[in-house]
């Protein structure tokens, strides 16, 4: 496994860094309104409501207590208040503190065997959706 301990702090959740961000995917979008469309010649007429919406793809390789943990301070089709590395947002400062709505959360066991030792460890991928609100 990687070494963990060098991974930087992307995701704060309840006050706390979330452990084990092994791939870490930030999208700004738009956000438009129902009035957004194209007209008889085809060119988009958009009406923007929210510009800059943060939307990252997380995910975590971690270990049982840690998978544990994580899902204690977020839930699939829920809300929590987050700080997430940013920095396309606005380069002054890199951390952006919101709301965020958790989805298409999955998880999967990863049986790991060090090739020097021998010994086998289990570890758990975490992957999810994060959508600012």
């Amino acid at each position: 496994m990687p070494n963990r301990e060098a991974v930087a702090q992307l995701i704060s959740a309840g006050g706390s860094w979330l452990p084990g961000v092994a791939k870490y995917h930030v999208t700004l979008e738009d956000l438009d309104s129902e009035n957004s469309n194209r007209d008889e010649i085809g060119v988009l007429h958009r009406d923007i409501i929210r510009s800059n919406v943060i939307h990252a793809q997380v995910t975590h390789i971690v270990d049982q207590a840690e998978l544990t943990a994580i899902c204690g301070s977020i839930k699939e089709d829920a809300t929590v208040q987050m700080t997430l590395f940013c920095p396309g947002r606005d380069v002054s400062e890199p951390y952006v503190e919101a709301t965020f709505y958790v989805s298409k959360a999955d998880y999967d066991l990863i049986r790991y065997k060090d090739p020097g030792t021998g010994n086998v460890a289990d570890w758990w991928q975490l992957n999810y959706t994060l959508v600012e609100v």
